[in-house]
C-alpha cells in the first residue's frame, strides 16, 4: 500500500530542515529505482529517494556505508548539473505525489545556473525528472516519447505534471479506516508523527502502532531491497543447486532400487544349478511354466527344454553380476555429488556477494554452469577466494564459505604443522587454526566455528594436523589419514553472532 499524501507531507516537513541550503556533495544509484544523495550540513544523515513501484518514499538516513554505484546516462547528467549545487527550495507540487526540488549551481563558465529535480511518487508511475531554468527537462529516469501517450516525457519539451485522474484523498485506504474506526476528526489530527500499525506506515495514531523515525523507512526498505538484490545475484546459482540435489536424489533411489535387483543374483544361480541338478528326474509337459525344486518355485520359459532354461539363469546371472559393481561405483559417485550440492546449499544461506560468487565459480568450473568462462586468476582477484578470519587469544582462527575459499585457506595459506577442523559427516567449513600447539579454549572455540557454518547448535567435530588432510575429488570432499573427535554440546550464541556476522 503506497503511502498518502498526508504521510508526504510529513516525511516534507521532517526533512526540510535539513536540506535546505545544503550542498549536494555525491550521487549514488544504488539500484535502479534507488538513490542516495550525500550532503554537507549534516553530513552523517543522508537524503534517500526511492521509486519502487509499490510504495516509493523518500527520507533521510544514518547511512555510514559506501556503496558502490549503478552506471548510467541518467545519473552522469544529475552529476554533472546537481552535484555542488545548493538546495534552496523543497515544495510538494499542486497538492499531488510529486516533489519539487529547486538547486542552484554554478557552470563550467561559472555562470549561476538553477535546475529543477521533480521526484514523481505515484505508484506503478514513479519517476526523477531533471529540467533547466525554464522547465525543460534535460533528463528523466522514464521516459513517454510515444504520442499515444496523454503524457510526453521527452528532452526540450517543457515538464508537465501527469493529469489528475480523479480526487484523491490526502488519506490512505488505511488511514481512512483508521479514522473511521477510532472516530477521529481529520480536521484535528497534528501531522507530525510517522507511524507503523504492522505493515502499514500512517500518520493516524492507533492502539496497536508504534512511532517510528526517518531512519526506520530507510532501514525497513534496505531489507527488501538486499532481500531483492540477494535473490537477483543469486538466483541461478539457487536454481542450479536445488535442481540437481533432486535430480540426484531421485537418481540415488533408482540406484538403490536397481542394487537390491542386482543383489539377487544368486537366486539365479542357485535355479540354474537346481534345474541341472535334476535335468534327468524332471518330466515336464510342453507349456509348462513353472516347477518346484527343493521347496523353491523356478520359473520356465516352456519354449525352452531343462538345460535350456538352466542355461538362462546363468546368464541372467553373469550380467547381474557384471553390474553389481557399476552400480556399487554410480551410488558412491552420486552419494558424493550429493554431499558436493548439499554442501553448497551450507554455504549459500549464509554467503555475501564474494562468497556467491566464488559457488557460481566452482558450479561453473564442474561444468554445472554454462556461462561465459572465467580466468581462473578471478577466483583470486575478484576476492572469490579470500577465507574469513577471527582471532582468539590472539590465534588467528580461518574459515571458507564456498569450496574455493575452503581450498585456498587449507591447501595454500595453512602450514602442515597447522590444525585442520571439519563437522564429521556433515557439509560445512574448513577451518583452520593458525598455530602448531593450539590450547584447549582455542580448539574448542574453532570447533564451534565449524559447527556454526555447518548450521548445527551441537555435534562431533574433527580435528587433525593439516599435513593429515588430503583432498580426494572435484566435489569439495577431503579424506583425513588419522584424526580425532571433539563433542560440542552446546554454541556460545556470543561468538555465533559474531561468526554468522563476520564480513556479512
Amino acid at each position: 500500500m503506497a503511502i498518502s499524501k498526508a504521510f508526504i507531507d510529513v516525511l516534507l516537513s521532517k526533512t526540510c530542515d535539513s536540506l535546505l541550503n545544503c550542498h549536494i556533495n555525491k550521487i549514488t544509484m544504488l539500484t535502479d529505482c534507488d538513490f542516495m544523495f550525500s550532503k554537507s550540513r549534516d553530513c552523517k544523515r543522508k537524503f534517500f529517494i526511492s521509486l519502487n513501484n509499490h510504495e516509493p518514499f523518500f527520507t533521510l538516513c544514518n547511512e555510514q556505508r559506501n556503496f558502490s554505484s549503478k552506471s548510467s546516462p541518467f545519473l552522469l547528467s544529475l552529476k554533472k548539473e546537481l552535484e555542488n549545487g545548493i538546495i534552496i527550495a523543497i515544495e510538494r507540487l499542486n497538492q499531488e505525489r510529486i516533489l519539487k526540488i529547486t538547486i542552484s549551481n554554478t557552470n563550467d563558465s561559472y555562470k549561476k545556473i538553477r535546475r529543477y529535480l521533480y521526484i514523481e511518487l505515484i505508484p506503478n508511475q514513479t519517476n526523477l525528472v531533471l529540467t533547466d531554468e525554464s522547465d525543460k527537462i534535460l533528463h528523466a529516469l522514464k521516459y513517454s516519447t510515444s504520442i499515444n501517450n496523454e503524457r510526453l516525457i521527452m528532452r526540450n519539451i517543457t515538464y508537465a505534471p501527469p493529469k489528475k485522474i480523479g480526487v484523491e484523498s490526502n488519506f490512505s485506504l488505511f488511514e481512512r479506516e483508521l479514522l473511521t474506526k477510532e472516530n477521529i476528526d481529520e480536521n484535528t489530527i497534528d501531522l507530525n508523527t510517522l507511524y507503523l500499525d504492522g505493515s502499514n506506515y500512517s500518520c493516524i495514531p492507533s492502539q496497536n502502532a508504534t512511532i517510528i523515525d526517518l531512519n526506520t523507512l530507510y532501514e525497513r526498505y534496505l531489507v527488501t531491497m538486499e532481500t531483492k538484490h540477494r535473490s537477483d545475484i543469486s538466483n541461478e546459482v539457487t536454481l542450479t543447486i536445488l535442481h540437481h540435489e533432486k535430480s540426484l536424489n531421485k537418481k540415488l533411489g533408482a540406484l538403490k532400487r536397481e542394487l537390491e535387483n542386482a543383489q539377487k543374483c544368486d537366486n539365479y544361480r542357485q535355479m540354474g544349478d537346481l534345474l541341472l541338478t535334476y535335468k534327468d528326474e524332471i518330466n515336464i509337459n510342453k507349456g509348462k511354466q513353472e516347477i518346484e525344486l527343493e521347496g523353491l518355485i523356478i520359473p520356465l520359459n516352456p519354449t525352452l527344454d531343462i538345460v535350456q532354461n538352466a542355461n538362462e539363469y546363468y546368464k541372467k546371472y553373469a550380467k547381474m553380476k557384471r553390474s553389481l559393481s557399476h552400480i556399487e561405483e554410480q551410488i558412491a559417485l552420486t552419494n558424493d555429488k550429493i554431499f558436493y550440492f548439499n554442501q553448497l546449499h551450507t554455504q549459500l544461506e549464509n554467503s555475501n556477494d564474494n562468497d556467491i560468487k566464488g559457488i557460481e565459480y566452482d558450479l561453473m568450473s564442474n561444468g554445472y554452469l554454462h556461462k561465459k568462462e572465467l580466468k581462473k586468476k578471478n577466483s583470486y582477484s575478484q576476492g572469490m577466494s579470500q577465507p574469513y578470519y577471527y582471532f582468539i587469544d590472539n590465534i588467528k582462527i580461518g574459515f571458507g564459505k564456498n569450496n574455493i575459499q575452503n581450498n585456498y585457506l587449507t591447501f595454500s595459506l595453512a602450514k602442515k604443522n597447522y590444525f585442520f577442523l571439519h563437522v564429521k559427516n556433515k557439509p560445512g567449513a574448513h577451518v583452520i587454526i593458525f598455530d602448531d600447539n593450539p590450547s584447549n579454549q582455542v580448539i574448542k572455540k574453532a570447533a564451534m566455528i565449524a559447527l556454526i557454518n555447518s548450521k548445527l547448535d551441537d555435534g562431533e567435530v574433527q580435528i587433525t594436523k593439516r599435513s593429515n588432510v588430503k583432498k580426494i575429488n572435484n566435489f569439495g570432499k577431503v579424506s583425513l589419514t588419522s584424526y580425532q573427535s571433539i563433542y560440542i554440546r552446546k554454541i556460545d550464541e556470543s561468538l555465533k553472532k559474531e561468526i554468522i556476522n563476520l564480513k556479512k
